[in-house]
């Protein structure tokens, strides 16, 4: 949120107060998601799980 490149995208200050909130309540709740792991962490969970249960929908 707080890159250039969103500045650019959200300008619209009405727009910043409820993703600020959202922002604070995740923080509070989910902070491995502002991890710099997470990708990798993301990444390891999800190799887990198709590993455990098997590719959904996968063609051969």
């Amino acid at each position: 949120m707080h890159r250039k490149e969103f500045s650019n995208l959200v300008d619209d200050r009405a727009v910043w107060s409820p993703l600020l909130a959202i922002s604070g309540t995740l923080e509070t709740t989910l902070p491995q998601i502002f991890d710099s792991s997470y990708g990798e962490q993301l990444d390891a969970a999800r190799t887990r799980l198709i590993a455990e249960l098997g590719e959904f929908g996968e063609r051969h």
